[in-house]
């Protein structure tokens, strides 16, 4: 099996087109940009090394979260139940 290089998933909204695009990019191409990037760990230890259906609502949650954070006309299109852990946290900033 060929080693296929380390990448990463994007997922951006596209207001004009009203959708969700996913996309992935070569993990050296934002590499720098990710040490000004918020980024959210999510540590495979944490979980038991189990991605499962709670893990990928968990996830999915943060993301349309982060989303909507900056692209605040998004929100009213999401309907998910916080994460028990999350009740509380302070929201992401905007800067």
């Amino acid at each position: 099996m060929e080693k296929r290089p380390p990448r990463y998933v994007v997922i951006a909204y596209d207001e004009d087109e009203q959708e969700l695009k996913v996309c992935t990019l070569p993990r050296d191409s934002l590499a720098g940009q990710m040490n000004a990037a918020l980024v959210v760990p999510w540590r495979l230890e944490d979980v038991d090394f189990k991605l499962d259906d709670e893990s990928a609502r968990t996830i999915g949650g943060v993301v349309f979260g982060l989303l909507a954070v900056h692209q605040p006309a998004l929100k009213q299109y999401i309907s998910v139940t916080p994460h028990p852990d999350a009740i509380g946290r302070p929201a992401p900033s905007a800067e």
